[in-house]
């Protein structure tokens, strides 16, 4: 990761600002130009946004270096023409704008795009259409199944994210942010029914609406992904993500997706939230100043190589590069998953008192005969979230829902959380990788939830929380299926996705799961009644029954990384 022969600053500056770009339709999009101060034509940086340029002041440095930067308004944001739909105009948007900046003096023909969380989303929708002068990506934050993650998890609806990203982030031309002092947070997370949460914010909002009542793959949401395309891709694509972010599973399904396809991509993930390489303090845990990168001159690398052709031996390198936890080092890599890991069960156990920690054990050894585990779900009570892998960014809402490593045990000493840890271990463990909790659980409603979590407990006693993962039964077949509700009381296998994560647990450390049905306002709460989600104001208790037993076998599968 040694950054050699960037490009200098040897150059003044000139900024034009809200220059017209035409699109195909005739509306109008507005850009901000940085342009080296020198004639010539120069390769082109553009970020496409709803946010304002003011928040990526990026421009004099790409300019300075010798790039064109231009930064656009999307559609229906800020100074830009026509009304914002999030991402239904962005593939035809950014393929117009393409065009029209390849057709400049100042552009040599080379143009990257990078940025994080929609300014990445907009890459991967352009990206499949191939422009002849889109020459490189670095998407950050962001994946190209909106679908799967960004809205809808494993048929969770993302409440906090999406309901103060839809509801006041973009419903206006400008954000509406500001206001969230002004609410009654919890009232507004519990709104009921949830459709009608867009009315207490204060505005009817027809895209929260849509969102949400397509709460089923269908064509609705095929037109925003990419899966299936990465042969189309043809721009490299540097790939930046956080294990605490809402999206580095999504982003290595990315990464394994264009490699697979035989396109170039590497990929960098840290110890970081959805704002990337902020603060070397994440929660709880400091994790060194060496786990903070100066990612514009990663970026700068990234497009020298593929904009200006300097050799700078970016390509040579492994393609991927991961912060390892617990050791806090950087390592670099040359697969996913890892060659060298070893897929390992470790089974649930119990007396049937794994309650708020009482007597849950995790273990390699598989189960033999042992009583479940029950619990209480209430959505009326739901488990409240406590730090994990979110896009959260918001400080004002922190109280309510923050990211990162948080002490668990706050949630862990409920009735309603099931606990199952590892005996004290002697040697370091490291688990790197996907994590999948394999789950045989009845329930009494048509329709639940169950969550788990990763935790590796300190010596201290402290449990912080590594990953996390939830899947809404209706949807335990497939999320690109039609939902098929339960029979109340029969036993059903469930295959819990977690986030995938890069830690060792240290001697004297201690392996935890926790599991439970709820992580609120994370994900909005299953009322367990079956009925349509988000048009339902009913609640129903919900009497959850975990097996663990040799025919019902619950175990989590850890990538656990050898020699």
């Amino acid at each position: 990761m040694t950054n050699t022969m960037l490009s200098e600053t040897s150059y003044a500056l000139r900024i034009v600002r809200d220059v017209r770009v035409p699109m195909r339709d005739g509306v109008h999009l507005s850009v901000n130009l940085f342009l080296p101060d020198a004639e010539g034509a120069f390769p082109t940086i553009l970020q496409r946004m709803p946010y304002g340029w003011s928040g990526f002041p990026d421009g004099e440095y790409w300019a300075r270096r010798g790039y064109a930067y231009v930064m656009q308004d999307c559609r229906g944001r800020f100074d830009s023409e026509g009304e914002f739909d999030p991402f239904v105009d962005d593939a035809q948007d950014g393929y117009d704008t393409l065009e029209w900046l390849a057709g400049q003096s100042w552009c040599d023909g080379h143009i990257g795009m990078y940025g994080p969380s929609y300014l990445g989303g907009v890459q991967w929708l352009v990206a499949p259409l191939a422009h002849p002068n889109l020459t490189a990506l670095a998407p950050s934050v962001m994946s190209a199944d909106f679908w799967r993650c960004g809205y809808w998890r494993n048929g969770a609806f993302s409440l906090a994210l999406s309901s103060l990203w839809l509801c006041l982030e973009v419903s206006a031309r400008a954000s509406d942010l500001n206001l969230i002092p002004a609410f009654d947070m919890p009232k507004f997370f519990a709104t009921l029914p949830l459709i009608d949460l867009d009315v207490y914010a204060g505005r009817r909002n027809e895209f929260w609406r849509d969102y949400l009542s397509h709460s089923e793959y269908g064509s609705f949401w095929q037109r925003f992904e990419l899966r299936g395309q990465y042969d189309r891709v043809t721009a490299p694509a540097f790939l930046l993500g956080g294990w605490y972010d809402y999206y580095p599973g999504e982003a290595f399904a990315d990464f394994t997706g264009l490699r697979a396809a035989g396109k170039p991509a590497k990929i960098l993930i840290g110890p970081w939230s959805h704002i990337l390489s902020q603060s070397q303090q994440l929660g709880e845990i400091d994790f060194g100043a060496h786990s903070q990168l100066d990612l514009r001159a990663l970026l700068l690398r990234w497009f020298d190589l593929q904009l200006k052709a300097m050799p700078n031996g970016m390509l040579d390198e492994p393609p991927i590069t991961i912060f390892v936890m617990g050791i806090n080092q950087w390592r670099q890599e040359t697969e996913w998953p890892l060659a060298r890991t070893r897929f390992t069960p470790y089974y649930l156990h119990s007396d049937g008192n794994a309650n708020a920690g009482t007597d849950g054990l995790l273990s390699p050894a598989p189960p033999t005969a042992e009583p479940p585990d029950h619990y209480r779900y209430d959505p009326a009570n739901p488990v409240p979230t406590l730090g994990g892998n979110h896009s959260i960014c918001w400080p004002d809402v922190y109280h309510i829902i923050q990211p990162g490593p948080l002490d668990q045990r706050p949630v862990e000493a409920r009735e309603d959380v099931l606990v199952y840890t590892t005996s004290i271990l002697e040697t370091a463990t490291e688990v790197t990788g996907p994590i999948t909790l394999v789950l045989y659980a009845a329930t009494s409603a048509p329709d639940t939830d169950f969550t788990a979590k990763l935790v590796d407990v300190f010596p201290d006693g402290r449990a912080i929380n590594l990953c996390e993962g939830i899947i809404r039964a209706r949807f335990r077949a497939s999320i690109y299926q039609p939902s098929q509700l339960l029979t109340p009381g029969e036993v059903y296998e469930y295959r819990i996705e977690l986030m995938p994560t890069s830690n060792v647990f240290l001697p004297g450390h201690r392996i935890r799961v926790d599991l439970t049905s709820s992580n609120f306002p994370l994900w909005d709460r299953n009322l367990n009644t079956g009925h349509p989600i988000g048009l339902d104001a009913e609640l129903q208790i919900a009497e959850q029954t975990i097996y663990h037993d040799d025919r019902y076998p619950s175990h989590l599968v850890l990538p656990v990384i050898g020699e």
